[in-house]
């Protein structure tokens, strides 16, 4: 009889060992980590965004929750389709998005609005990058390129690209596009327009003729400021500073009447079955360790009003409250309902030298 006890105490203590070898590990607090056994899928643009994003989010992730994590990479077009389409089963829990997507999908109820409660540093947050549904992630302005070989000091204000000694040296960029879009506006705005006004934007583009160049990429606009082709030019800041990091002769400038954001950001789709690991993930995107090297890597200005650059850095990006005021956001509903009509107009006029 001890013999048949013996035998079926070990029996079950050996059980017991094979259950718990296949179980979660616990965290440190005795507890298992609240991401075991669940995988986290991010869509996200790739190259250096991937990269970052990797090194600066997901391995303290990972390290925090114990989930796993997948990455889909590609364009935020594709990902603002997609969350329409599997609206009641996303097949990605995080979104990155540009500001109009993020916008349109928040009023559409796309996407979950933000949780200053498990996100704590929303809070800190520019209130521009809590203005479209989503968060803000990595701040970004059209303001003025211009030529450092002809300005010896950095113009201030859009008006210069109509002074009469600029004549036939100022490169628009093509519409529609972020630049195109931008500079439309603003140019409609420095003369008494806005986007529900844009005749004067047009009006005033038009008495820039002859363009040296109506730029389609960055290399070709690089290559007429090295040329000396092109003095003045509409640019986002990161392309503008990175020309110049290269030793280009450029500058760039926020002009005094303002500069026409852009902004991406991250949203968590609605119905996600992992919205407190997304909402974690976010959380770790806006800290300082991601926000500083989206700044150093790409020129992304950081979104958080707390992250800290070094000064060599932060003069290279929207950084500080100063910078960040003379932001403004375009009416995208406007611009989204009338660029068919802009794009013709933009063809007959523009386009016709």
């Amino acid at each position: 009889m001890k013999k048949i006890l013996l035998f079926c105490l070990v029996f079950v203590l050996a059980g017991a060992m094979v259950f718990a070898k296949g179980s979660p590990e616990p965290a440190a607090g005795g507890g298992a980590k609240i991401g075991a056994g669940r995988t986290l899928v991010v869509g996200i643009w790739g190259a250096q965004q991937e990269t970052i994003v990797r090194e600066h989010v997901l391995k303290a992730f990972e390290a925090e929750t114990g989930a796993a994590v997948e990455l889909v990479l590609g364009g935020s077009s594709d990902r603002a389709a997609r969350i329409y389409s599997e609206l009641e089963n996303p097949s990605m829990d995080v979104v990155y998005l540009n500001m109009a997507q993020t916008a349109q999908a928040a009023a559409d109820n796309a996407i979950l609005p933000p949780n200053p409660a498990r996100v704590p540093n929303y809070e800190s947050l520019y209130p521009i990058a809590k203005s479209v549904g989503g968060y803000g992630v990595a701040l970004m302005a059209v303001g003025l390129m211009y030529n450092t070989n002809v300005f010896k000091t950095p113009p201030d204000s859009w008006t210069v690209l109509w002074d009469s000694a600029n004549k036939g040296k100022v490169a628009p960029f093509v519409f529609p596009g972020t630049q195109g879009t931008a500079f439309l506006v603003m140019a409609a705005k420095v003369h008494g327009g806005s986007e529900a006004n844009i005749g004067p934007g047009f009006e005033a583009i038009t008495k820039l003729k002859p363009f040296p160049l109506l730029a389609s990429g960055i290399d070709e606009l690089n290559l007429a400021f090295k040329n000396g082709d092109v003095w003045l030019a509409p640019q986002i800041d990161g392309y503008a500073n990175d020309y110049k990091d290269q030793g280009g002769p450029v500058g760039f400038v926020l002009p005094r009447e303002g500069a026409i954001l852009s902004m991406n950001c991250a949203a968590v789709t609605k119905n996600s079955k992992n919205a407190d690991l997304a909402e974690i993930w976010i959380n770790y995107h806006l800290g300082q360790p991601c926000q500083e090297a989206y700044a150093r890597e790409l020129k992304y200005g950081p979104t958080n009003s707390k992250v800290t650059l070094p000064g060599d850095l932060s003069a290279k990006v929207v950084y500080g409250d100063a910078a960040v005021s003379r932001l403004q956001r375009l009416d995208d509903a406007t611009v989204t309902k009338n660029q068919s009509a802009w794009t013709d107009r933009w063809n007959r006029e523009i386009l016709n030298q």
